[in-house]
């Protein structure tokens, strides 16, 4: 007797669209990042696209993309991405990649240095219904090649963040721990990705209003920097430690687990604003080290 089995029509198709959006990524960095097709832009873009990461001066939209690929092809004449792993998760797409280059052409009125460079990092895509991306982060590629490069001042962002009125910095620096250091991209990859709203929704309750996570490479130990701005730090810390929601217990739990010390339970010490950047609302962005717009 022959058991017949049923096909759940609409998870295939779900299915089928996150295979299809993979291939799409792929095709933007075989086609157009490495071999400079730049027509695939008027394919696989929204015209509209948001690029959260393009290069400083780069127009809105489908031009500021190619804008962004056009000067850093011109600044690394052998520029190439490695895609080191995908994944898909509803209309995002996330990847772990590796840029290399040699600086032998103008980058962003600096001369070449003739230094090569290797950056790792992660880039999260989301889609639009018709399959065309709509929207681009990255964490780490372009601060990272900058900072490769003597440059880090230079490291793009878009558009400019308000500071809220009487919002204060606090900074905690924690020690990756080891065998940790995947651990931690794996979160932040999944804070920028499929748990961002709830992520989004934790730091309101906390009344944060800005967010720095990034690490600092050190010789002996890596350390990731947290940097947060909020009116009220002690108000914030003590929200945080009676958390009882299962997002934040959760968070609470990786973290321990990546650093054996909670940042956010700490005491306030007042910093400038540094790295990755998330303000509400949300957004995670390269920025200058020093704070700077």
């Amino acid at each position: 007797m022959t058991t017949a089995t049923t096909t759940d029509p609409t998870r295939t198709a779900w299915e089928s669209t996150e295979e299809r959006n993979k291939a799409t990524i792929r095709r933007v960095f075989a086609e157009f990042v490495n071999q400079g097709d730049f027509s695939l832009v008027d394919e696989l873009y929204r015209p509209d696209v948001v690029d959260h990461e393009g290069l400083p001066g780069a127009p809105e939209g489908a031009d500021g993309v190619k804008y962004t690929i056009a000067g850093l092809r011109e600044a690394f004449p052998d520029f190439h991405v490695t895609i080191e792993d995908i994944s898909a998760h509803d209309d995002l797409v996330v990847i772990h990649n590796t840029w290399r280059g040699t600086h032998l052409g103008d980058l962003l009125g600096v001369a070449p240095t003739g230094r090569t460079f290797l950056s790792v990092g992660i880039v999260i895509w989301r889609f639009d219904e018709e399959g065309r991306i709509a929207e681009r982060w990255a964490h780490g590629v372009a601060s990272n090649l900058f900072a490769a490069l003597g440059m880090r001042m230079l490291a793009p962002r878009k558009g400019g963040r308000r500071a809220v009125e009487g919002a204060r910095s606090v900074l905690r620096t924690v020690p990756l721990l080891n065998g940790k250091p995947m651990a931690w991209h794996r979160l932040t990859q999944e804070l920028q990705g499929p748990r961002r709203r709830e992520y989004e929704a934790s730091r309101r309750r906390l009344g944060i209003t800005h967010e720095v996570l990034r690490i600092d490479p050190r010789p002996d130990r890596d350390h990731v920097i947290v940097h947060f701005e909020t009116t009220d730090p002690e108000r914030t810390r003590r929200r945080w430690a009676e958390s009882k929601d299962p997002f934040d217990l959760w968070l609470r739990e990786q973290i321990l687990d990546i650093h054996g010390e909670d940042p956010w339970a700490g005491p306030a010490t007042s910093s400038e604003s540094i790295g990755l950047t998330w303000t509400a609302p949300p957004r995670l962005t390269p920025g200058r080290p020093d704070g700077s717009r």
